[in-house]
């Protein structure tokens, strides 16, 4: 049995339980275990550590945090990141900064067999939206720079790499970001939908050395069945035509799967979620789905380029007042793929 016991603290005092349940919330503090075993970077624990505030009473909750992450595989991750909304929820930001030193055995790495891969990786983003007279609709821009490095960590897998061309990759980016967004939410959604697109210019011009286009359309959709069980729909599409293998899609939007095993310039996905609320803190989901990576080489329909998943989850309500949660999921896919996560922030 796994024990969690996150910590909240309020950076000022409440005046009883309504301070957390109506008007602007007080600054708060929310740090939290981290938790992931697969085969990417084995059994991993950390902490996330979060400064939850609220800019105005019309807002959502914004954040703060930083997260790291260290494996059984010597493989480690760091990421800060903010989330920002203010003006009465008019504007919206969000911005990361990562690196990650990672070492990865692939059971059957391009469906080549096993490997192993030792990889850096380091990214910054930053998105800024601004809503659109008042209706639900927000326009805005992004920009994204990545470096991926992955090195052969034996001669077999120096190989497959020779082969399919993977080596070190600089990624620079601007973006179009169109969202719209109609969630009652942002934490922890019960009604409502989200749609977003992200259409985005590679170029060297931008910083990176690849020149390329990424196309990202998702929607979100939570349908409330009662006061206590809630179905929860997620499709989306994400397509790279003629990104560097390195930087192509991947199932690293999905549970129960290695990210960066395979790869294609395209992949769709679909998943639902059924969450059950136990007690007022307290939830259960089950969820399954799939998702495919496909392009020239890798055709739609061919079995091998699907990837179900099935899996249970758990849920604790850190905070009532933003929704902030704890999420662990068990996530089952084909081919003894599997996951544990627990983290942050439910997956959509």
């Amino acid at each position: 049995m796994l024990s969690i016991l996150p910590l909240s603290i309020s950076a000022a005092p409440q005046e009883g339980d309504n301070a957390e349940t109506s008007g602007k919330m007080s600054g708060k503090w929310l740090v939290a275990p981290v938790l992931s075993n697969g085969p990417k970077l084995g059994l991993s624990g950390g902490v996330s550590v979060n400064y939850l505030n609220q800019f105005d009473g019309s807002s959502p909750a914004s954040m703060t945090g930083l997260s790291t992450k260290y494996s059984d595989t010597d493989s480690w991750t760091a990421f800060l990141y903010n989330r920002s909304y203010w003006d009465n929820d008019n504007k919206r930001f969000v911005g990361v900064i990562g690196q990650a030193e990672t070492k990865n055995d692939y059971n059957d790495y391009l469906g080549q067999g096993p490997a192993s891969v030792d990889t850096h990786f380091q990214m910054y983003y930053a998105r800024y939206q601004q809503r659109v007279s008042g209706s639900d609709w927000f326009v805005g821009g992004s920009y994204v720079y990545t470096n991926i490095n992955p090195q052969a960590a034996d001669d077999a897998t120096n190989v497959i790499m020779t082969e399919f061309d993977i080596g070190e990759a600089y990624s620079a980016g601007l973006g179009l970001n169109i969202n719209f967004d109609t969630r009652d939410n942002l934490m922890n959604p019960k009604t409502g939908s989200n749609f977003e697109t992200a259409i985005t210019a590679f170029n060297d011009a931008f910083g990176g050395d690849n020149n390329y286009w990424a196309y990202n359309i998702q929607y979100s959709y939570f349908q409330a069945i009662s006061d206590r069980l809630l179905i929860a729909y997620d499709t989306g599409l994400l397509s790279t035509p003629d990104a560097p293998p390195a930087s192509q899609a991947t199932t690293r939007r999905f549970r129960g799967y290695t990210p960066g095993e395979n790869s294609a310039e395209n992949s769709l996905w679909g998943q639902v979620e059924v969450r059950y609320v136990l007690r007022p803190r307290w939830e259960l989901a089950g969820f399954t789905g799939t998702t495919t990576l496909f392009d020239s080489d890798n055709d739609l329909n061919e079995s091998e380029n699907w990837y179900p998943m099935v899996g249970l989850g758990g849920r604790y309500i850190m905070d009532p007042k933003s929704q902030t949660i704890l999420r662990l999921d068990y996530a089952v896919g084909k081919a003894n793929n599997q996951g544990l996560y627990l983290s942050l922030g439910q997956p959509f």
